[in-house]
This record gives C-alpha cells, sequence and structure tokens, in this order.
C-alpha cells in the first residue's frame, strides 16, 4: 500500500507503507483474492462491488463491498482501492436468510398439517364435506364428494354449490334458502351458531339427481360474526333408506 485515508486507519488501524494489501483480508478471502479479483484486475483494469470480508481493528470479519481500478501515482502504476464497510447489509442478508429459512419451515409444516387434514377428511367416507366461500364458490371438497356427484379429483374445486342442487322442489327450497344466506343481508342475519339443515337432493356429473341430506354452518372469524366461508357436510339419503328397510 502506497498511501491510505484516515477513514482507512480508523477502520483498520495504523498500516504501515509498502505492506500487501492482502494482509488485511483473512484466509478465506486471500484466496479469493488471488484466484478471483486480481485476474479480472490484470486483465480489464477494474473490478466493481466485490462482497469480501476483512480484518478490521475491532472486527475479525468485516463485510466490504471493493472497488479497484487500475491507474497511476506518482508516476508509477498502481490500483485504486475503495471499500465500503457493508455492516448493515450483512446484518439485512442474515436476517433475510433467517426469514425465507423460517418460512420454507413453515411452508412445510402447513403442507404436512393440510396433508393430514386431507387424509382425515378423506377417510370420512361416508360423509362429503365442502367448504364454500360467502358466494358459494367450491374451495375445499374431499373424495367422498368427488365420489358421490362424480367428479374427476380436483375438478369440483371453483364450482359455485349453485350448480350442484338438482331440479326437485325440495332442491328449489334449499337454493331458496341458500341464496338468502349468500346476500349481504343474508349473511349479517346468520347468527354464529346457526346452522342450515335440510333434506334435498343434489345433481350428478352427469345429471342425476341424488338425495342427500345437508347441513351449512357458518365459519367466522375469531372473535367476530363476520362469515369467512360456509361449512357444507352432507351424507347420501339411499344409503340411509337401504339400511332402514333392512
Amino acid at each position: 500500500m502506497l498511501q491510505v485515508n484516515r477513514a482507512f486507519t480508523d477502520e483498520f488501524g495504523d498500516c504501515a507503507i509498502n505492506t500487501n494489501i492482502s494482509e488485511i483480508f483473512p484466509k478465506a478471502s486471500q484466496i479469493f483474492l488471488q484466484t478471483h479479483v486480481w485476474p479480472l484486475l490484470h486483465r480489464q483494469g477494474s473490478v466493481k462491488e466485490i462482497y469480501l470480508k476483512v480484518r478490521a481493528r475491532t472486527e475479525p470479519q468485516l463485510p466490504v463491498l471493493l472497488n479497484c481500478s487500475r491507474g497511476e501515482f506518482r508516476q508509477q502504476q498502481c490500483y485504486r482501492w475503495v471499500i465500503f464497510p457493508a455492516r448493515e447489509r450483512s446484518r439485512f442478508e442474515r436476517e433475510l436468510i433467517k426469514t425465507q429459512n423460517d418460512t420454507m419451515i413453515y411452508a412445510q409444516r402447513l403442507q404436512k398439517a393440510n396433508a393430514r387434514l386431507q387424509a382425515v377428511l378423506n377417510s370420512a367416507t361416508e360423509l362429503v364435506i365442502m367448504v364454500l366461500s360467502p358466494d358459494g364458490t367450491v374451495r375445499f371438497n374431499n373424495s367422498s364428494a368427488e365420489t358421490l356427484l362424480r367428479y374427476k379429483a380436483g375438478s369440483l374445486a371453483g364450482q359455485n354449490i349453485m350448480t350442484l342442487f338438482g331440479q326437485t322442489d325440495t332442491a328449489s327450497d334449499a337454493l331458496h334458502r341458500l341464496r338468502a344466506m349468500f346476500t349481504a343481508k343474508g349473511r349479517a342475519g346468520f347468527g354464529k351458531a346457526e346452522t342450515l339443515q335440510l333434506d334435498t337432493s343434489m345433481t350428478d356429473k352427469d345429471g342425476n339427481n341424488v338425495e342427500v341430506a345437508v347441513s351449512i354452518s357458518p365459519v367466522c372469524r375469531k372473535n367476530t360474526t363476520n362469515i369467512d366461508e360456509l361449512l357444507l357436510v352432507a351424507t347420501d339419503r339411499r344409503q340411509r333408506k337401504q339400511l332402514q328397510c333392512n
């Protein structure tokens, strides 16, 4: 080093003139200097925003950004080094990595919990279970719903519940009551503990009517009366009738 400024000595201490600049770098950074930085400097004449760590006076591993370019100093060829301490950037990157890792862990836990819940609901083979949005769109269903209504796996989600009721008097009554629930006025008057129960028929994929007993309950946010979703549970009345006959 031929010359350093006051900021350099404040950060790194008193460095003797003619000391090799590599001495302020720890071993790993010295290797990177030899294998990457110096070859780029010899080939291009400059480098910009190289992220490394140096040995500062108070920190053995101070993260820095460095720029370097070829030039002259007192009529001799030299390289001008500009070193920017990057403490905040390093802290931010550590927090970002930690947040990303935490998010991945939470996502994995949620995926496992959802898979476990799906397995439990699918095991309820005698119950059709659907979660509906306030406007009646199917957000979730178990495999029994697809089996009963003859839908392919995954094809029920996105359907509106209104289209799944048959063309019968009981179905018309069910639709009338459901429409009242799905209006703003109806939702406001739908009590938190209230449950709609009715015997009606639903339409399968082939257009056949399937007699079902339906129970629909509101799912409210905690400590509020706002309805976020509706839980529909249905059973096949045909099976119940067969058991009664037997």
